[in-house]
Protein backbone atom coordinates (compact mmCIF):
# COMPACT_ATOMS: atom_id res chain seq x y z
CA UNK A 1 0.00 0.00 0.00
CA UNK A 2 2.93 2.16 0.57
CA UNK A 3 0.82 4.87 2.34
CA UNK A 4 -1.78 5.34 -1.10
CA UNK A 5 -5.16 3.75 -1.38
CA UNK A 6 -6.46 2.69 -4.89
CA UNK A 7 -9.75 4.95 -4.58
CA UNK A 8 -11.29 7.62 -6.77
CA UNK A 9 -10.91 11.19 -5.20
CA UNK A 10 -8.26 12.96 -2.59
CA UNK A 11 -7.45 10.65 0.81
CA UNK A 12 -5.97 13.01 2.50
CA UNK A 13 -6.30 14.52 6.38
CA UNK A 14 -4.64 16.71 9.00
CA UNK A 15 -3.89 15.32 12.31
CA UNK A 16 -1.74 16.30 15.02
CA UNK A 17 0.78 14.61 17.26
CA UNK A 18 3.20 15.71 20.17
CA UNK A 19 6.25 14.55 20.93
CA UNK A 20 5.84 12.54 23.61
CA UNK A 21 3.32 10.93 25.69
CA UNK A 22 2.54 9.44 29.16
CA UNK A 23 0.20 7.84 31.17
CA UNK A 24 -1.80 10.23 34.08
CA UNK A 25 -4.40 8.74 36.60
CA UNK A 26 -7.22 10.63 37.61
CA UNK A 27 -8.83 10.68 40.60
CA UNK A 28 -11.25 8.00 40.11
CA UNK A 29 -8.13 5.53 39.22
CA UNK A 30 -8.29 5.72 35.21
CA UNK A 31 -5.45 5.48 33.07
CA UNK A 32 -5.81 8.16 30.63
CA UNK A 33 -2.69 9.13 27.75
CA UNK A 34 -2.09 12.55 27.36
CA UNK A 35 0.72 14.58 25.68
CA UNK A 36 3.78 15.08 28.42
CA UNK A 37 4.20 18.50 30.16
CA UNK A 38 6.84 20.49 27.52
CA UNK A 39 5.86 18.88 24.31
CA UNK A 40 5.29 20.74 20.90
CA UNK A 41 2.90 19.62 18.38
CA UNK A 42 3.30 18.61 14.25
CA UNK A 43 0.68 18.53 12.04
CA UNK A 44 0.68 15.18 9.16
CA UNK A 45 -1.52 13.37 7.17
CA UNK A 46 -1.96 10.00 8.75
CA UNK A 47 -2.87 8.90 4.49
CA UNK A 48 1.10 9.22 4.17
CA UNK A 49 1.53 6.20 6.67
CA UNK A 50 -1.29 4.54 6.04
CA UNK A 51 0.10 0.64 6.64
CA UNK A 52 2.41 1.52 9.23
CA UNK A 53 -0.50 2.95 11.40
CA UNK A 54 -2.62 0.43 10.32
CA UNK A 55 -0.06 -2.44 10.90
CA UNK A 56 1.01 -0.72 14.56
CA UNK A 57 -2.44 -0.39 15.95
CA UNK A 58 -3.17 -4.26 14.78
CA UNK A 59 -0.13 -4.92 16.57
CA UNK A 60 -1.40 -3.55 19.94
CA UNK A 61 -4.44 -5.25 19.77
CA UNK A 62 -2.79 -8.85 19.19
CA UNK A 63 -0.75 -7.61 22.13
CA UNK A 64 -3.23 -6.78 24.39
CA UNK A 65 -5.58 -9.91 24.01
CA UNK A 66 -2.30 -11.82 24.35
CA UNK A 67 -1.22 -10.23 27.82
CA UNK A 68 2.03 -9.08 26.49
CA UNK A 69 3.90 -6.71 28.86
CA UNK A 70 4.96 -4.77 25.95
CA UNK A 71 1.74 -3.45 25.16
CA UNK A 72 1.90 -0.28 27.31
CA UNK A 73 5.11 0.66 25.25
CA UNK A 74 3.37 -0.13 22.34
CA UNK A 75 0.36 2.18 23.00
CA UNK A 76 3.17 5.13 23.80
CA UNK A 77 4.77 4.55 20.58
CA UNK A 78 1.86 4.71 18.92
CA UNK A 79 0.21 7.69 20.24
CA UNK A 80 4.25 9.52 19.77
CA UNK A 81 3.90 8.34 16.05
CA UNK A 82 0.43 9.67 15.07
CA UNK A 83 -1.39 11.02 17.89
CA UNK A 84 -4.84 9.84 19.62
CA UNK A 85 -7.60 8.76 17.97
CA UNK A 86 -10.27 11.71 18.61
CA UNK A 87 -12.47 9.13 20.48
CA UNK A 88 -14.71 12.57 21.62
CA UNK A 89 -15.96 13.13 18.07
CA UNK A 90 -16.80 9.41 16.81
CA UNK A 91 -18.02 7.81 19.75
CA UNK A 92 -21.47 10.13 19.52
CA UNK A 93 -23.76 10.68 16.34
CA UNK A 94 -23.53 14.58 17.14
CA UNK A 95 -22.09 16.46 14.39
CA UNK A 96 -22.24 19.84 16.44
CA UNK A 97 -21.28 18.37 19.77
CA UNK A 98 -19.88 21.60 21.44
CA UNK A 99 -22.83 23.30 20.46
CA UNK A 100 -25.57 20.91 21.72
CA UNK A 101 -26.69 20.46 25.32
CA UNK A 102 -26.54 16.41 25.13
CA UNK A 103 -24.58 14.12 23.26
CA UNK A 104 -26.07 10.98 21.77
CA UNK A 105 -23.46 8.13 22.09
CA UNK A 106 -23.52 5.70 18.98
CA UNK A 107 -23.24 2.23 19.17
CA UNK A 108 -20.35 0.33 20.54
CA UNK A 109 -18.73 3.42 21.49
CA UNK A 110 -15.46 2.28 23.96
CA UNK A 111 -16.19 5.77 26.33
CA UNK A 112 -19.79 4.34 27.99
CA UNK A 113 -22.71 2.62 27.96
CA UNK A 114 -25.22 5.41 28.22
CA UNK A 115 -27.72 6.25 25.81
CA UNK A 116 -26.95 9.87 26.10
CA UNK A 117 -24.97 12.26 28.31
CA UNK A 118 -24.88 16.35 28.93
CA UNK A 119 -22.00 17.72 26.82
CA UNK A 120 -20.69 19.66 29.76
CA UNK A 121 -20.11 16.00 31.42
CA UNK A 122 -19.14 14.74 28.04
CA UNK A 123 -16.33 17.15 27.35
CA UNK A 124 -15.10 16.62 30.88
CA UNK A 125 -14.14 12.99 30.22
CA UNK A 126 -11.76 13.92 27.90
CA UNK A 127 -9.82 16.88 29.62
CA UNK A 128 -9.72 15.63 32.99
CA UNK A 129 -6.42 17.62 34.10
CA UNK A 130 -7.66 20.69 32.61
CA UNK A 131 -8.54 23.71 34.66
CA UNK A 132 -10.85 26.49 33.75
CA UNK A 133 -8.20 28.63 32.70
CA UNK A 134 -7.36 26.12 30.65
CA UNK A 135 -9.77 25.28 28.54
CA UNK A 136 -13.21 27.23 28.13
CA UNK A 137 -15.86 26.78 25.70
CA UNK A 138 -18.11 30.06 25.61
CA UNK A 139 -21.26 29.88 24.07
CA UNK A 140 -22.38 33.15 22.52
CA UNK A 141 -25.97 33.60 20.84
CA UNK A 142 -25.74 32.07 17.72
CA UNK A 143 -22.00 30.68 18.23
CA UNK A 144 -19.77 28.54 20.01
CA UNK A 145 -16.15 29.55 20.82
CA UNK A 146 -13.05 27.51 22.61
CA UNK A 147 -10.46 29.48 24.16
CA UNK A 148 -7.45 27.49 25.17
CA UNK A 149 -4.54 28.85 27.26
CA UNK A 150 -1.88 27.59 24.88
CA UNK A 151 -0.52 27.85 20.73
CA UNK A 152 -2.32 24.61 19.29
CA UNK A 153 -3.75 24.49 15.70
CA UNK A 154 -7.18 26.65 15.31
CA UNK A 155 -9.47 26.62 12.63
CA UNK A 156 -11.74 29.38 12.39
CA UNK A 157 -14.98 26.94 10.46
CA UNK A 158 -12.72 25.03 8.09
CA UNK A 159 -13.02 22.01 10.24
CA UNK A 160 -15.95 20.73 13.26
CA UNK A 161 -15.10 22.86 15.87
CA UNK A 162 -14.54 20.14 18.64
CA UNK A 163 -11.71 19.77 16.54
CA UNK A 164 -9.85 22.53 17.85
CA UNK A 165 -10.40 20.46 21.27
CA UNK A 166 -9.12 17.18 19.65
CA UNK A 167 -6.13 19.30 19.00
CA UNK A 168 -5.34 20.44 22.51
CA UNK A 169 -2.34 19.73 24.46
CA UNK A 170 -5.23 19.32 27.45
CA UNK A 171 -7.38 16.56 25.11
CA UNK A 172 -6.72 13.27 26.57
CA UNK A 173 -7.76 9.66 25.82
CA UNK A 174 -8.07 6.87 28.12
CA UNK A 175 -5.84 3.71 27.52
CA UNK A 176 -8.91 1.29 27.84
CA UNK A 177 -10.64 2.72 24.74
CA UNK A 178 -7.47 2.82 22.51
CA UNK A 179 -7.15 -0.83 23.26
CA UNK A 180 -10.67 -1.96 22.89
CA UNK A 181 -10.62 -0.35 19.25
CA UNK A 182 -7.37 -2.35 18.64
CA UNK A 183 -8.82 -5.17 20.51
CA UNK A 184 -12.02 -5.37 18.08
CA UNK A 185 -9.66 -4.59 14.71
CA UNK A 186 -7.41 -7.52 15.11
CA UNK A 187 -10.42 -10.11 16.18
CA UNK A 188 -12.02 -9.05 13.28
CA UNK A 189 -8.69 -9.57 11.19
CA UNK A 190 -8.95 -13.08 12.24
CA UNK A 191 -12.53 -13.67 11.48
CA UNK A 192 -11.17 -12.41 7.95
CA UNK A 193 -8.43 -15.03 7.52
CA UNK A 194 -11.31 -17.65 9.03
CA UNK A 195 -13.41 -16.98 6.17
CA UNK A 196 -10.59 -16.36 3.49
CA UNK A 197 -9.37 -19.96 4.04
CA UNK A 198 -13.09 -21.53 4.26
CA UNK A 199 -14.27 -19.33 1.41
CA UNK A 200 -14.88 -22.64 -0.97
CA UNK A 201 -17.35 -23.74 1.51
CA UNK A 202 -19.67 -20.29 1.43
CA UNK A 203 -22.48 -20.17 -0.45
CA UNK A 204 -23.58 -16.51 0.41
CA UNK A 205 -22.27 -13.38 2.05
CA UNK A 206 -21.05 -13.19 5.36
CA UNK A 207 -21.16 -9.84 7.33
CA UNK A 208 -18.44 -9.88 9.51
CA UNK A 209 -18.25 -6.22 10.75
CA UNK A 210 -22.15 -5.18 11.05
CA UNK A 211 -23.23 -2.28 13.03
CA UNK A 212 -19.85 -1.06 13.83
CA UNK A 213 -18.97 1.41 10.88
CA UNK A 214 -21.12 4.89 11.30
CA UNK A 215 -20.54 6.26 7.76
CA UNK A 216 -22.16 9.85 9.04
CA UNK A 217 -19.14 10.48 10.65
CA UNK A 218 -17.36 10.81 6.49
CA UNK A 219 -18.48 13.41 4.11
CA UNK A 220 -17.04 14.79 0.95
CA UNK A 221 -16.88 17.85 -1.03
CA UNK A 222 -16.64 18.32 -4.99
CA UNK A 223 -13.44 20.26 -5.66
CA UNK A 224 -11.53 21.52 -8.36
CA UNK A 225 -8.17 22.06 -9.11
CA UNK A 226 -6.14 21.25 -12.55
CA UNK A 227 -9.45 18.76 -12.36
CA UNK A 228 -12.44 18.16 -10.31
CA UNK A 229 -12.21 15.23 -8.05
CA UNK A 230 -13.67 13.91 -4.95
CA UNK A 231 -11.97 14.93 -1.23
CA UNK A 232 -12.94 13.44 2.10
CA UNK A 233 -13.53 14.54 5.09
CA UNK A 234 -12.59 12.61 8.53
CA UNK A 235 -14.01 13.23 11.84
CA UNK A 236 -11.53 11.09 13.48
CA UNK A 237 -8.10 9.29 13.48
CA UNK A 238 -10.06 6.36 14.36
CA UNK A 239 -12.31 6.87 11.22
CA UNK A 240 -9.51 7.10 8.88
CA UNK A 241 -7.98 3.79 10.31
CA UNK A 242 -11.17 2.21 9.51
CA UNK A 243 -11.06 3.48 6.30
CA UNK A 244 -7.12 2.37 5.62
CA UNK A 245 -8.43 -0.99 6.97
CA UNK A 246 -11.56 -1.51 5.05
CA UNK A 247 -10.04 -0.94 1.54
CA UNK A 248 -6.70 -2.59 2.54
CA UNK A 249 -8.99 -6.15 3.54
CA UNK A 250 -11.28 -5.85 0.16
CA UNK A 251 -9.15 -5.14 -2.56
CA UNK A 252 -7.64 -7.35 -4.80
CA UNK A 253 -4.24 -5.95 -4.77
CA UNK A 254 -1.90 -4.46 -1.92
CA UNK A 255 -4.14 -6.93 0.74
CA UNK A 256 -3.79 -6.86 4.17
CA UNK A 257 -2.49 -10.58 5.32
CA UNK A 258 -0.95 -12.03 8.41
CA UNK A 259 2.81 -13.72 7.67
CA UNK A 260 2.72 -17.56 8.32
CA UNK A 261 5.88 -17.58 9.41
CA UNK A 262 6.46 -14.68 12.14
CA UNK A 263 2.51 -13.45 12.11
CA UNK A 264 3.42 -9.70 11.55
CA UNK A 265 0.97 -7.84 9.63
CA UNK A 266 1.63 -6.73 6.02
CA UNK A 267 0.83 -5.51 2.88
CA UNK A 268 0.62 -8.30 0.39
CA UNK A 269 0.44 -8.17 -4.15
CA UNK A 270 -2.56 -10.73 -3.32
CA UNK A 271 -4.16 -13.50 -0.88
CA UNK A 272 -1.91 -16.18 -2.22
CA UNK A 273 1.47 -13.82 -0.62
CA UNK A 274 1.66 -15.49 2.92
CA UNK A 275 4.97 -14.37 3.82
CA UNK A 276 6.26 -11.16 4.62
CA UNK A 277 9.94 -10.99 3.44
CA UNK A 278 11.87 -13.82 1.61
CA UNK A 279 13.29 -14.25 4.97
CA UNK A 280 10.44 -15.98 6.53
CA UNK A 281 9.37 -17.48 3.26
CA UNK A 282 13.00 -19.07 3.20
CA UNK A 283 12.55 -20.06 6.63
CA UNK A 284 9.02 -21.96 6.65
CA UNK A 285 10.73 -23.96 3.06
CA UNK A 286 13.75 -25.03 5.02
CA UNK A 287 10.95 -25.95 8.20
CA UNK A 288 8.97 -27.99 6.11
CA UNK A 289 11.92 -29.50 4.21
CA UNK A 290 13.18 -30.84 7.69
CA UNK A 291 9.82 -32.13 8.42
CA UNK A 292 9.77 -34.03 5.23
CA UNK A 293 13.07 -35.49 5.58
CA UNK A 294 12.33 -36.81 8.97
CA UNK A 295 9.22 -38.50 7.97
CA UNK A 296 11.32 -40.25 5.24
CA UNK A 297 13.74 -41.21 8.03
CA UNK A 298 10.91 -42.71 10.48
CA UNK A 299 9.31 -44.34 7.50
Amino acid sequence: MKGELNLPGNFSAEWIKYENYVFRNDNKGNTYIVPEDGTFFSMYNPFDVSEEILTDILRIGISSLSDDKNTDALLLLFAKKYGLLGFISSSVYNKNILGDDFVIFSEGNPVTKEKIMKTEDYIKTFIPFATEYDVEIRKYKNTVDVIKSEDSPKYYGKKPLVTDLIFSKFYCEEKKWILNFAENLSRHFDNIITYRNTSSFLTESVTIMGNVFHSEKIGFTIDQLDKTFISWKFDSLKTIIEIIYAFSVTGNKNILNKCNSCGNFFIAATEREKYCSPACRNRENVKKSRQRNKKSITE
